[in-house]
């Protein structure tokens, strides 16, 4: 009979479930409204039939409407006498904080689970009992106008001053990954506190945790007079939180929300090193690139070394050239000039040199020889010519 009854109350609350999810999918609001003041609004707990029975899912049921305490900021719901036999928290209960009022046509339109503004399918908070499943009395719903939280069998107690109150250190305990373990103010274990104000502490696991289980706690002060579990619980002879080491880990980190009071653990993966074929990839990588750099240094240094020096070579013999055609016209105008005085066709001959710079036109070395020899010869004739004459 009591199997039965679990499986026809999973039934229903697989139902309630499905039917929640479909209409929380409906909600338009997805974030925060620029202008959001949660003190303007009033605030419900929607979940499962396991916390709330008949009223399960139901969010214009004023049951289950959220008391506020104006001293903390903090609005609350302590839900008593749900555990009955603890069947139905084998696999946590779900719950939302509804908005109410917001939108009278559609109550689900704007709601918060633990990680903010809730919308779309699963997006509901969870209530992980844990081993606390089959002897858990009171589950506490909290909402501090932002973000859900929960606890087990710690009611909220406007007035009852916070555990975490105060300024406080905080130590990871535990066993397993623990060296030595359980002693609560190891100085590696004590946990530093960040900027959205978790605690934390990273501490390194060798390849035999790997594929095993751990226990661990935060204790507060270094003391065990009170410690933290997964689920909130901080009273004398709370169970202990269970962690897992995944495979191929480098270490756990331990964390502490004093605002949910639970300690919680997250496995940081081994930083991959590269293979030995990536290894020899980037290393003909990079010797291709060297060698391109260095052969395009060095064809662009020779070129410019073999034009320079062909530019100069080329510049020499041009001025070479000029001054030998130069010199050459000089000599035969002298010479056309001291035969007779007259200068006959020799000197004023346009297709040869240029009366105004005295270089051969052409600027061939050939020819102004060739013009040179004719002049020579035409000066010797000359000369025999007079010598007979005189005679």
């Amino acid at each position: 009979m009591k199997k039965l009854t679990g499986v026809l109350l999973s039934g229903v609350m697989a139902a309630s479930m499905c039917a929640s999810a479909a209409i929380s999918a409906s909600a338009d609001v997805t974030e925060l409204p620029a202008d959001w003041n949660p003190t303007d609004w009033s605030y419900t707990v929607v979940g499962d039939a396991g916390l709330l029975g008949s009223s399960a899912w139901q969010p214009e049921n004023d049951d289950f409407n959220m008391s506020y305490d104006e001293t903390a900021g903090i609005w609350y719901l302590n839900l008593n006498g749900v555990a009955n036999g603890g069947e139905q928290f084998n696999y946590g209960a779900q719950y939302k904080v509804v908005v109410r009022g917001w939108d009278a046509s559609n109550p689900w339109e704007f709601s918060f689970n633990e990680s903010g503004v809730a919308y779309g399918i699963d997006s509901n908070s969870i209530v992980d009992f844990g081993e606390e499943a089959e002897t858990a009395d009171v589950v506490t719903i909290m909402f501090d106008g932002y973000k859900t939280t929960s606890r087990i069998d710690n009611p909220y107690t406007v007035g009852k001053p916070s555990p975490v109150e105060g300024d406080h250190t905080y130590f990871a305990v535990g066993s397993g990954i623990f060296d030595p373990s359980w002693t609560p103010n190891v100085p590696d274990y004590q946990m530093t506190k960040g900027e959205d104000g978790i605690y934390s502490v990273t501490i390194p696991v060798s390849e035999e945790m790997w594929d095993n289980s751990f226990e661990y706690k935060v204790a507060q002060d270094g003391a065990w007079t009170i410690s933290f579990n997964d689920v909130g619980s901080y009273e004398d002879g709370a169970d202990n939180a269970i962690g897992f080491v995944d495979p191929d880990t480098e270490a756990v980190k331990i964390t502490f929300d004093p605002s949910t009071l639970k300690a919680g653990f997250e496995c940081i993966a081994k930083a991959e090193t590269p293979t030995e074929k990536e290894t020899e990839k980037e290393t003909e990588k990079e010797t291709e690139a060297t060698t391109e750099a260095d052969t395009e240094k060095g064809t662009e240094t020779d070129t410019e070394v073999v034009t320079s020096e062909s530019s100069e070579s080329a510049t020499s013999a041009t001025t070479a050239t000029e001054a030998g055609t130069a010199g050459t016209t000089s000599g035969s105008t002298a010479g056309s000039t001291t035969t007779g005085g007259t200068t006959g066709g020799t000197t004023t001959s346009s297709s040869t040199t240029s009366s105004a710079t005295g270089k051969v036109a052409t600027g061939d070395s050939a020819a102004v020889a060739g013009l040179l020899a004719v002049v020579m010869l035409a000066g010797g004739a000359v000369v025999v010519a007079r010598k007979r004459i005189s005679e």
